[in-house]
């Protein structure tokens, strides 16, 4: 994969990314929350013995220092001077605690000492690392001292006194927030690739190539305006619907789980617009078909003339009854056979006997016939009707079909011994149109 392909990923998968960096952003946060902000004061002291003054009492007095060296960090740790230093600086603490704060330490083949303590409370920090170098030397002292009243055979010298620590150990809170910065960008990358490899969704006009015997009829974005949707109806009509084409039913589904009711409404308007009668039958059970756009729900439609066959010119809509799709279109578009009130048998009629009785007589009250069905993502009424009608034409919504969803659905109407004249492409919607589209209401939503 290039850099392009990387940038393609990125901006199909930047949910997941940002999701991603997000929970791990607020992960390291709560980590450095539940952190304790400690301070370490240090000091650093100078073993030394009291010896001759030949080169050879020098050197024979620094190895016998540097022999002390850990016998004295053992005792600076040790329960009688944490009791001492307790004592004399007056701190809530346990000798247990208080050793548990200090520490002492020692760079290889040297006479120094490094004695340090932690503690919440910076200054607190700074008086028991003193109270400690203090003891120590004393302790020191009197360890050494074998003759009363003689110098002790050594002593510690302090080299570094303590100062109160300005900054807490350990990492602060901003370099936690980075690494779990750095920690989401890899993890959000690693993700998003992992997911585009997986995923099967289309998302392109092109990927439908791989499909020779279907032919890409037309795109309409969703809620495009009236002039987009003219040019893709008039696209439709020049290849499945030709001036000469008479007595034809074409049914429009779509394979995903969401109506696309506009494709129907522009292939029945151009229809129109070359002067054929044409009915536009929706048969969405759904209820998300051109009914939705309908001012009031119909008393009769089409649920009740299979339930009741009856003269279905009675339950047509005419145009200016207020299909309101194209608000510039006078009184001379196509009529609208609306669902009417479909209950649980609907879609069993709509398989049997009385849709085709229906549609023979709708045949010799209009020119064309347009039928839009539930989505075969959602129901198999598509499959039934599509058996009653000429030409069948799928709708397919890049970003919300799949590979398995399309093919499942040519699948489906191939065993039906039908075959999709052509597929009408409904573009992924950008994120403001897919926000606007889940704040509007549904009967907004219905039309889509």
């Amino acid at each position: 994969m290039g850099l392009i392909d990387y940038a393609r990923v990125a901006r199909r998968r930047w949910l997941l990314m940002l999701a991603v960096v997000a929970a791990c952003v607020g992960l390291a946060a709560g980590y450095a929350s539940t952190r304790p902000t400690l301070y370490t004061a240090s000091s650093r002291v100078y073993v030394s013995m009291a010896t001759g003054t030949s080169v050879n009492d020098a050197y024979q007095g620094g190895l016998a220092a540097q022999q002390r060296v850990l016998s004295y960090v053992n005792l600076a740790v040790s329960a009688t001077l944490a009791e001492r230093v307790i004592r004399d600086a007056g701190v809530p603490l346990s000798p247990d605690e208080l050793r548990g704060k200090i520490s002492a330490t020692f760079p290889p083949a040297t006479s120094l000492i490094d004695i340090g303590v932690t503690d919440a409370d910076p200054d607190r920090a700074r008086l028991l690392a003193d109270k400690v170098v203090a003891h120590l030397r004393r302790m020191v002292d009197e360890l050494e001292t074998t003759v009363v009243g003689a110098a002790p055979a050594a002593r510690i010298t302090v080299v570094d006194t303590a100062r109160t620590p300005s900054a807490p150990n350990g990492p602060g809170r901003s370099r936690y927030l980075l690494l779990g910065l750095l920690a989401g960008l890899a993890f959000g990358a690693a993700g998003a690739l992992l997911r585009d490899r997986t995923d099967r969704t289309l998302r392109t006009t092109q990927e439908l190539d791989a499909l020779p015997d279907l032919e890409v009829l037309g795109t309409l974005r969703p809620g495009a305006p009236e002039a987009e949707a003219t040019a893709t109806g008039r696209r439709i009509r020049a290849r499945i619907l030709p001036a000469a084409d008479t007595d034809t039913a074409v049914l429009f589904t779509a394979v995903s789980k969401r109506s696309h009711a506009q494709v129907a409404q522009a292939a029945a308007q151009a229809v129109s617009d070359t002067g054929r009668a044409v009915v536009l039958v929706d048969a969405d059970t759904s209820g998300h078909g051109s009914s939705a756009r309908l001012p009031k729900d119909p008393e009769s439609g089409l649920a009740q003339l299979l339930e009741n066959p009856a003269y279905p010119r009675d339950a047509v809509v005419s145009w200016e009854a207020g299909l309101g799709v194209y608000p510039t279109v006078p009184v001379d578009g196509p009529d609208l056979l609306p669902l009417g009130k479909a209950d649980r048998r609907t879609a069993d009629l709509l398989a049997g006997e009385r849709f085709g009785e229906l549609v023979t007589v709708l045949r010799r009250e209009f020119e064309v016939i347009v039928v839009e069905t539930a989505p075969l993502g959602r129901s198999v009424d598509a499959i039934g009707v599509a058996g009653r009608c000429d030409r069948t034409v799928v709708v397919v919504e890049l970003g919300a079909t799949t590979w398995t969803q399309l093919r499942t659905a040519l699948t489906a109407l191939g065993r039906a011994g039908v075959h999709p004249a052509g597929a009408v492409v409904i573009p992924r919607a950008g994120v403001v149109e897919r926000i606007k589209r889940i704040a509007a209401g549904p009967r907004e939503r219905r039309g889509d």
